[in-house]
């Protein structure tokens, strides 16, 4: 299993999570009845996401006529995109033919609204005892 095949399991459980528990999340699925499946070109990882009744389901296999596809040139590439989550990744990536897009391109839109909730939210304590360790192993780095 790769960092990507990781990367969209995790997404389908937070987007279940989100469908039941977070009001902005739930009004982008409303009246919304799609599937979106995302994959590498070579089809080594791919999932879709079906969008129905405000439900999402997802599964790691290729659906038989998705709305909308994303195809990333490799699963590394996939998760460097995904986890910058920024619509300029997205451009750059399709400029440079490392993203391949098939179907409604509304629904990218949709996927770039949803991605802004897919981070989960890290208590302040935690954060700032991330930020301590970073900056310890800067100290260290410029020490040595």
């Amino acid at each position: 299993m790769t960092k990507f095949d990781l990367l969209l399991v995790f997404m389908a459980g937070r987007m279940q999570y989100l469908s039941h528990h977070h009001a902005g999340f739930m009004a982008m699925l409303h009246n919304r009845q799609f599937v979106i499946q995302l994959q590498t070109s070579d089809m080594s990882s791919v999932r879709y996401f079906s969008i129905k009744n405000r439900r999402i389901r997802s599964h790691a296999q290729a659906h038989n006529k998705p709305d909308f596809s994303l195809s990333f040139k490799d699963a590394d590439y996939a998760v460097k995109i995904l986890s910058k989550a920024t619509p300029m990744a997205f451009m750059k990536g399709m400029q440079e033919g490392n993203i391949k897009m098939e179907g409604d391109f509304g629904l990218l839109m949709w996927f770039n609204n949803a991605a802004k909730y897919l981070q989960p939210d890290v208590p302040k304590p935690v954060r700032q005892a991330i930020k301590w360790v970073k900056s310890q192993r800067q100290n260290k780095r410029q020490a040595a």
